[in-house]
């Protein structure tokens, strides 16, 4: 790449460029897994930004971001649309879809209650402070061009296990448009079956069918931990659990319905003879 060259990817990053009503994704949303699909964390977040409401956000506070992902998202220009389910006085509930020519692909519910004073129960949280874990390299899928950060607490991508880590992100979900924290949170929210692998990635894969977030509040600051494990009966599904917190506490569970099967490496998969 010469001098006059423009960068490759411009800092900074984005998952999508917007062209009108559609959503044209980057080469940074597809899918490590399919180059025609795109990746459940850019859904994610695209659909988080579709559900984002300044007016009704001064009133009311996202108790529920739930995902539901209608097979491979085709790695195409993509439009939204919103519509209200329930428009209720302490409850809100509206629906955003995700369309690839006109066929639904993907779709959120988001759950709204009034915002009034409450007596306050934090859940527990002993989780390190993030400027006390050194940064260190994620998967190279999930950096985002270098815009995401990573600080390992606990096992994480590759390791068997339990998965603790605290996560930043720089980039835009939308160019042009600066990432919400409520965005970021849906988009790491995607993260939990890969940092919390029940067995070794080539092996078995786990691939998320939906993604559903239980907000306590809004996330603050610049950095999100994800604590995630993912549990199997072995009967061909499992579900990975997941805790978000931020250096003031937990601020939400969540879970993800994981479809498993046969890994690059695994004895199951049919292979050349010698």
């Amino acid at each position: 790449m010469t001098a006059t060259e423009p960068s490759p990817h411009p800092f900074p990053p984005c998952y999508y460029q917007r062209d009108g009503d559609l959503h044209r994704p980057t080469a940074l949303a597809r899918s490590p897994w399919d180059s025609k699909a795109i990746a459940g964390g850019p859904v994610s977040a695209l659909l988080a930004c579709g559900a984002e409401d300044a007016a009704l956000d001064a009133d009311f506070e996202i108790a529920r971001f739930s995902v539901d992902i209608f097979g491979k998202v085709p790695n195409q220009p993509l439009t939204m649309a919103t519509q209200v389910l329930r428009d209720g006085r302490q409850t809100k509930l509206h629906c955003v879809t995700l369309l690839a020519d006109g066929r639904p692909v993907a779709q959120a519910h988001i759950l709204r209650v009034r915002r009034i004073e409450t007596p306050a129960f934090p859940a527990p949280h002993d989780y390190p402070a993030p400027e006390t874990v050194p940064v260190t390299e994620g998967p190279r899928s999930a950096r985002m061009a270098g815009a995401i950060s990573l600080r390992r607490v606990l096992g994480g991508p590759g390791d068997p296990g339990r998965g603790v880590a605290w996560l930043s992100m720089e980039g835009e979900v939308i160019a042009g448009q600066p990432s919400s924290n409520f965005a970021k949170a849906c988009l790491f929210a995607d993260f939990g079956n890969g940092f919390g692998n029940a067995t070794d990635a080539g092996e078995w894969s786990y691939a998320n069918l939906d993604i559903t977030i239980q907000f306590l509040r809004m996330p603050v600051g610049d950095w999100f931990l994800l604590d995630a494990e993912t549990h199997m009966a072995g009967n061909g599904h499992g579900t990975a659990r997941n805790v978000f917190a931020d250096e003031q506490g937990v601020y939400a569970r969540g879970f993800q319905t994981i479809f498993v099967a046969p890994g690059h490496l695994s004895e199951s998969v049919p292979r050349p003879p010698a």
